[in-house]
């Protein structure tokens, strides 16, 4: 048994080196063939090896900044010090370099997340968010007024805030007029009588005008029907007139005292119906194409958390606060249960439609193609009153300055192909826009994977949203690699305005308030950022506009200041730290605008950070420090970034 082992040992060690050497030389003509196939270097990518095939010198880029461009693979990111990997070729070698369209594989387009949502009418409605304060209802304001000069001896109401009902006592009056006019008519009566029993007709008939126009003399004076019968009845004059309310309400103001001397005229009450109230709001100018006599408004107040109160727009200002840019708003509102007092805070809404929104916009189309303001072939067909306006999602366009950009996948083709268009938006309904202008109803726009899209072309060199003529992508020099570093496009920047000190002080507290909110998000805090930004808010009501010199700026400030508010009350409203940090990127962005548009004071160094990783796009920030305080990422990358510009440097306060 032992000898047969050993000898079937030996023959194995002899014949392994042939069987694994057959083997080897099986694998290797499956691998290369037989033919005179070109010989490939396996240990290079297919992505390489398609590259060597073309003649194209193969570039190298960072998976998370995919606009690091290089042609050394032993190079690394000098954002995040990754690897490069190799540049994908072009899936599609026929397709035009020039022409800005990606084509990808379906396997891409789930590695990118790519969503599309098709072009719909929609029934649209605009929440319009109202804030204001509860007043009194001028209509229904009552003044109790001396109707004869005389002396108040006794006030039945003698402090603000009581309720009174319609006709109750509120004042006697001690009048020697009225007690004149009072034995007038009793005078007159008696000579009537005296007449009518010795018949003497003609005089008869002249006495008794006398009396009728000492009744009208009485009622004149503030004397009611039945205080003159009741006058009449007991042939005596009373010394005092009593006073009635002449309507129900409460004492918002008492004008006199008891003992006091008063004229014909001579304002002694004032009565408030509070029964219905007026709700004064201040609504920005932009909002006003959505609001119109008539609507309904929805309010609520801390004072009863979880009701709602109703009421009905009744007035619109017809003219424009210049201080403020804000127009006064009236909302009418039924108070019959005395819930809600004058003074109180309100928020609520109100439901808009575009049925106002639409007709005026067909007037204005129908009005250029009248003045031919557009061509033949450009023009369109205006919105009927009773059409759906055409919509996309709100996370479909990349809006930059005054373009706005979609991605659009083509129909009909073999693979998955985009294409960016121009579009002409109008207004933000919620979560969507309303399109005016480059797209019809059924095409697919993107609203997932735009920048990444947008980054693609890039990397390709095609024209993009960031680059419309298209062009090689940026390269950097890393490390003494023969890729020199694209110099960076300029940025055209009007000159700034001359602002007066105390506005650049007033902009400065805002801008210290923004850090708060950079600090809260950094740091996690939901609650800290809603109180940050509410603090923010509050920060740009104070800064005066009036401190401006030329209308100018104070139009772009009123458009900066609304964008503003805006953002910032979005991150107040926000349920999560996401949406509050994207809502915050448009408010860092508008408020870094403000800073180089006015300059800034009493803030000490103010650092516009930049962080390249936000939603595959970069994303800044104003911060006081140099060391990095991420507010997009905050534990997860609290020191991603860095320090883009110094808006204000730290040995001085001037911007």
């Amino acid at each position: 048994m032992t000898l047969s082992n050993s000898r079937w040992k030996k023959s194995a060690l002899w014949t392994a080196p042939v069987v694994i050497g057959l083997v080897g030389f099986f694998l290797g003509w499956l691998i290369f063939g037989t033919g005179n196939h070109s010989q490939v270097d396996p240990t290079i990518s297919t992505t390489e090896a398609r590259s060597a095939e073309q003649g194209v010198q193969q570039m190298y880029t960072c998976s998370m900044h995919p606009q690091i461009r290089s042609p050394n693979p032993d190079d690394k990111c000098p954002i995040c010090g990754m690897d490069l990997i190799p540049v994908p070729a072009d899936e599609d070698p026929d397709m035009e370099s020039e022409l800005p369209r990606l084509r990808l594989t379906d396997r891409a387009v789930g590695l990118m997340q790519i969503q599309v949502w098709p072009v719909e009418g929609r029934q649209m409605s605009v929440p319009v968010r109202l804030y204001g304060r509860l007043g009194y209802d001028e209509t229904r304001l009552r003044t109790i007024a001396a109707w004869v000069p005389g002396r108040l001896d006794r006030l039945y109401v003698d402090f603000t805030g009581t309720l009174v009902r319609k006709g109750q006592p509120m004042v006697e009056i001690y009048s020697p007029r009225l007690i004149a006019a009072q034995e007038e008519l009793l005078q007159t009566i008696r000579s009537a009588q005296e007449l009518k029993k010795s018949g003497r007709g003609l005089v008869l008939d002249k006495t008794l005008l006398t009396v009728d126009a000492s009744y009208d003399r009485l009622r004149l004076l503030g004397l009611g029907e039945d205080q003159i019968k009741r006058i009449e009845k007991q042939g005596h004059v009373d010394d005092h007139l009593v006073i009635p309310a002449p309507s129900g309400g409460i004492v918002i103001e008492r004008l006199a005292s008891t003992g006091d001397y008063v004229e014909t005229g001579q304002p002694i009450y004032r009565l408030a119906d509070l029964s219905h109230l007026w709700v004064q709001l201040e609504v920005y100018e932009s909002d006003l194409q959505w609001l119109e006599l008539g609507q309904k408004a929805i309010f609520n107040t801390q004072s009863h958390p979880g009701k709602n109160f109703e009421g009905t727009v009744s007035f619109i200002d017809p003219v424009l606060n210049d201080r403020t840019r804000t127009l006064r708003v009236r909302v009418d509102i039924p108070n019959p249960d005395d819930l809600l007092k004058p003074g109180m805070f309100v928020r609520g809404f109100i439901e808009a439609g575009l049925e106002g929104y639409q007709a005026r916009s067909q007037s204005k189309v129908e009005q250029e193609n009248h003045q031919g303001q557009v061509t033949t072939h450009e023009k369109r067909p205006a919105m009927q009153a009773g059409d759906m306006p055409l919509v996309i999602p709100a996370t479909a366009p990349l809006v930059t300055g005054e373009r706005a950009v979609v991605y659009v996948q083509l129909p009909k083709t073999e693979k998955p192909t985009f294409e960016p268009r121009d579009i002409v938006l109008g207004p933000k309904v919620g979560a969507w826009y309303i399109v005016h202008e480059g797209l019809s109803e059924g095409e697919l726009v993107v609203t997932n994977g735009s920048f990444k899209i947008d980054s693609e072309l890039q990397i390709r060199g095609r024209p993009s949203m960031m680059q419309p003529e298209g062009g090689a992508p940026p390269v950097h020099d890393h490390g003494g690699s023969a890729a020199q570093a694209a110099e960076p496009p300029k940025q055209t920047r009007s000159e700034p305005f001359r602002a007066p000190s105390a506005f650049r002080a007033q902009l400065g507290r805002l801008v210290l308030a923004n850090f708060e909110l950079v600090n809260a998000l950094a740091s996690d805090n939901l609650q800290e950022a809603h109180q940050a930004a509410q603090k923010a808010d509050g920060m740009i009501d104070q800064i005066e506009q009036d401190k401006l010199s030329s209308d100018r700026e104070r139009q772009q400030w009123n458009l900066l200041a609304k964008s503003l508010h805006n953002s910032l009350v979005a991150v107040m409203e926000a349920d999560d730290l996401s949406s509050q940090r994207q809502h915050f990127e448009s408010f860092s962005d508008t408020l870094t605008e403000a800073v180089r548009a006015f300059g800034v004071e009493q803030t000490g160094p103010v650092h516009r950070a930049v962080c390249p990783m936000v939603q595959g796009r970069k994303g800044y920030w104003l911060q006081p420090q140099r060391d990095i305080t991420n507010p997009y990422f905050g534990a997860v990358m609290l020191t991603c970034g860095e320090i883009d510009e110094t808006l204000v440097e730290p040995d001085t306060h001037d911007h």
